[in-house]
């Protein structure tokens, strides 16, 4: 009898089906196609054999994130154009690289920020450049449980 059955997995991707799309694959709602192992932008269309929503699509509907960026703070009301200049330019270089590491939902509040990502390492990205530009503090949180990341960057004054 084996008793390596019970071990659970690290981390839970739900959007992670865990086999390979059949190549040319096409998502409707953002056009990306699976080609080469990975979900890309079209160069140019073709015929598509296969639909079906990409990773990405499918957390937007399902309004189920892997990243979540939060930003608060005196700092960021005194600099909330420059700041969101910053993340938007983040998330498009993102987007532009893969159609995977793209923005659910951009969230204000008078005073705060909460930024919703289809991508984790899409999260971190946007903390750490957050943290480099301005300083602040800056506090990662990671699921044992789940592939998803939160982010909290405050900073006064």
């Amino acid at each position: 009898m084996r008793n390596d059955r019970n071990i659970k997995e690290k981390r839970h991707d739900p959007y992670d089906v865990g086999r390979k799309y059949s190549e040319g694959t096409y998502c409707p709602q953002c056009q990306a196609n699976y080609q080469g192992g990975r979900w890309v932008w079209p160069e140019k269309t073709h015929s598509k054999t296969t639909i079906c929503l990409c990773p990405a699509c499918r957390r937007k509907k399902d309004d189920f994130p892997a990243g979540e960026v939060y930003l608060s703070g005196t700092y960021l009301l005194r600099h909330r154009t420059e700041i969101l200049n910053l993340i938007r330019n983040i998330i498009n270089e993102g987007r532009e690289r893969t159609p995977l590491k793209r923005l659910i939902e951009l969230k204000r509040d008078r005073d705060s920020l909460c930024i919703r990502l289809t991508d984790n390492h899409l999260a971190r990205h946007i903390g750490d450049a957050l943290y480099k530009a301005y300083k602040g503090e800056l506090q990662l949180k990671y699921s044992d449980e789940e592939k998803f990341v939160r982010l909290y960057w405050h900073r006064d004054v």
